[in-house]
């Protein structure tokens, strides 16, 4: 059932005390003009376990000061975000509960997670609609792609710092927006290069330059230390590497770019990682 509690500004003090002063039992719809909260949400709260308004004969509800004070908890720990389950528990069985302290310290943390998640969410909305602003358009299929790339990067991160370096993570993964948007933009070209040249041989001299400016890039962001371990990483390693990152290439274009890849070390090598 979806929650009806969008409702308008309320000041539940001067009522509860308007109700409080008077012991007369409100009729339904006149508590909800008193408290502000419409009629649905009323019936909503009742539902749910956290309202429990008394029943005359004829069937018809009625509410008093104890009720409205129950609306007023229920409507402050909305506001912190508790879900109506944990609200009931903290309403009718205190007992059962942790101590205040505990139970908003818990709150607190799930909110929090909840804030690192939208943001994270945010600032892949952010990267696609610079990709598509400048691209005009983007592949669906390479648009899931990227979305998955960019939820792995926490993963990538931790996969750099411990078996190449902190320093080469940091260079990566720790920079600006602008330099987000050139490392997108510089991927993206990358893939479409490969797209254009597996038609043709791996031993082409386009194919060549195209390597050899995307081995120099690589090398770029790699320090000493990067370098050193780079040359002792397992195949097990390599294998989780290629798991934490996904390559918009089909199987030809893969197999065209390792033969390329494969040409262009055998003839002019990697430097700083296996000779000039």
């Amino acid at each position: 059932m979806l929650d009806p509690t969008v409702t308008g500004g309320y000041t539940i003090g001067a009522r509860e005390e308007e109700l409080t002063m008077d012991a007369t039992h409100y009729s339904i719809g006149k508590f909800a003009k008193l408290s502000g909260i419409p009629i649905r949400t009323l019936h909503y709260y009742e539902e749910a376990g956290l309202l429990c308004p008394r029943r005359q004969d004829n069937g018809h509800r009625i509410y008093g000061s104890a009720d409205l004070v129950a609306l007023q908890k229920i409507i402050s720990l909305k506001s912190l975000g508790f879900s109506l389950d944990r609200i009931r528990q903290f309403i009718h069985h205190r007992e059962l509960e942790m101590n205040l302290a505990e139970t908003l310290h818990i709150q607190q943390q799930t909110l929090q997670a909840t804030r690192a998640e939208l943001d994270r969410s945010l600032e892949i909305l952010r990267r696609l609609l610079t990709i598509v602003q400048r691209e005009g358009e983007l592949d669906h299929n390479l648009m899931f792609l990227l979305i998955r790339n960019m939820l792995q990067e926490d993963k990538q991160r931790s996969w750099v710092a411990k078996h190449l370096s902190e320093q080469t993570a940091a260079v990566l993964f720790d920079i600006s927006q602008d330099a987000v948007a050139d490392l997108d933009r510089e991927m993206l070209a990358f893939v479409e290069a490969v797209k254009r040249l597996a038609a043709g041989k791996p031993d082409a001299l386009e194919a060549e330059e195209m390597l050899g400016c995307y081995v120099q890039r690589i090398l770029d962001f790699l320090d000493d230390q990067a370098l050193a371990n780079f040359a002792h990483i397992s195949e097990d390693q390599h294998d989780h590497l290629n798991q934490l990152v996904d390559i918009p290439l089909d199987e030809r274009e893969v197999t065209w770019l390792n033969e390329a890849l494969a040409h262009y070390a055998s003839k002019f090598g990697l430097p700083g990682i296996d000779g000039p």
